[in-house]
């Protein structure tokens, strides 16, 4: 088995290691990257389907103050465009369909009430918490203590309202209310601005798309240190001492003075530790289940709903298609329908056939768009529960009591080990942007001890 010495491993080749990889390639240091899948990106996967349409299977938006993306896609040059927002969008509420435009759905005036009022406390209560120790709050083991869920029980009075929101959630965490701690979904809420960015295109998280995909944009930043990039190369096992660390992977072996451990917090638990993780940091990672996530896309010829008057959005109580995107170029020779399938929704939904799936999704597209959706050129989707070495997306979440018993040991490095990932950053916590936050301050850490 081969050996090799440097000075730093970064362990994962998705946006957070690619970002400490830059940080460090800028200072000439010398570190390798190590990756378990047989390709870089991550949570980020886009592809050329066999129509010839562009697609991203995972990470997707940039939005106009996640500004370390937007770096990266003006050094790069890379060509970005607008997420289509032109027309009606439709909404279907037992069995009911109507059209709106703007962001909140056309409801009836109390329901309507209802739904902005819990939108604005929720915003004025993320606006209390301080992004880099959510858990000082003077009501964080209150907020802690209780589900998202529980809350919009106590706040909320109608139940289109509670709907609507509830399907908001999905979308925003891609898990159930009842999931996720109060304090979590606040400091989430804080950490993209407010829950207004994190709902809206316009001004919001789902702004901007790239036109090579989120993943195009990676290969364009790691082409100056693409040779130090290991594919296929899982850590088993990571032991340390007072000189270093000693790295063991499928293949080789790699001794370093430093290790940035860059991956999803449920896959942690999978490395052997010697010595063993701090009991209260492993604690944590067996707390931070990730969400469950499912992207179906629907391609047609041309994007025909668009000359309907209709933007391609679509908000549903219908399983399985409860929100969808026009996510395709205004100047696009091919119509791209994304469907977002969610939480419980994507659990019971990736246990139907392909086939299944695609009947499901598509019957759903004709009711709302009409016959013209029944034959796309071609359907995909992508479960992420699935992907070996992800275990779900978008991010790793926090259940009751875990922020304020562990959440301060979420960033602290381990001896020789620095953690990055976009779960420990502080602004835009679960986005890309997030994920690149994170990889600097690990590599900026990792320079200080090495000075």
């Amino acid at each position: 088995m081969q050996t090799i010495q440097t000075d730093i491993a970064i362990i994962g080749a998705g946006y957070a290691g690619i970002a400490a990889a830059k940080k460090l390639q800028e200072v000439n240091k010398n570190f390798i990257i190590l990756e378990a899948r047989d390709r870089i990106g991550g949570r980020t996967l886009s592809e050329q389907l066999e129509c010839g349409a562009h697609i991203d299977l995972g990470a997707k938006w940039i939005g106009p103050t996640q500004h370390h993306v937007w770096s990266w896609v003006k050094e790069t040059n890379t060509e970005t465009y607008d997420t289509y927002d032109t027309g009606k969008n439709i909404l279907s509420y037992k069995n009911k369909v109507s059209t709106y435009k703007g962001t909140i759905p056309k409801i009836d005036p109390l329901s309507l009430i209802d739904l902005g009022l819990a939108i604005e406390k929720i915003n004025k209560l993320s606006k209390q918490i301080d992004i880099t120790q959510p858990w000082s709050h003077p009501k964080a083991k209150e907020y802690d203590s209780m589900t998202l869920h529980t809350w919009m029980q106590k706040n909320m009075f109608s139940k289109k309202a509670k709907h609507l929101f509830n399907i908001g959630i999905q979308t925003v965490f891609a898990a159930e209310a009842s999931e996720i701690s109060l304090l979590n979904a606040l400091f989430y809420c804080r950490s993209g601005d407010n829950m207004d960015a994190l709902i809206s295109i316009k001004e919001g998280a789902q702004q901007t798309i790239l036109k090579n995909g989120t993943q195009g944009l990676l290969k364009s930043v790691v082409a100056p240190f693409q040779d130090k990039i290991y594919l296929n190369n899982a850590v088993r096992k990571i032991e340390q001492d007072e000189n270093g660390v000693t790295v063991y992977c499928e293949n080789l072996i790699v001794k370093v003075k430093k290790s940035i451990l860059a991956v999803p917090p449920i896959l942690i638990d999978r490395i052997q530790f010697s010595p063993i993780l701090p009991q209260q940091k492993a604690q944590l990672y067996q707390r931070m289940p990730m969400g469950a996530a499912m992207k179906c896309f629907a391609i047609y010829q041309t994007p025909f709903w668009r000359k309907n008057g209709y933007s391609g959005q679509i908000v549903s109580d219908e399983f399985p298609v409860k929100v969808t995107f026009d996510v395709g170029n205004k100047d696009d020779d091919f119509g791209k329908i994304l469907v977002f399938v969610e939480g419980n929704d994507a659990r019971n939904f990736i246990d139907l056939s392909l086939e299944q799936r695609r009947k499901l999704v598509l019957e759903k597209l004709v009711k709302f768009f009409g016959q013209e959706a029944a034959q796309p050129l071609q359907y995909i989707d992508k479960c992420w529960t699935e992907e070996e070495w992800t275990r779900g997306c978008y991010v790793g979440l926090m259940a009751p009591n875990t922020m304020t018993q562990f959440g301060d040991k979420l960033r602290t490095n381990f001896k020789h080990i620095h953690f990055a990932g976009t779960e420990t950053a502080t602004r835009w916590n679960g986005y890309l942007d997030g994920a690149i936050e994170s990889g600097y301050s690990a590599a900026e850490e990792v320079l200080k001890t090495l000075s």
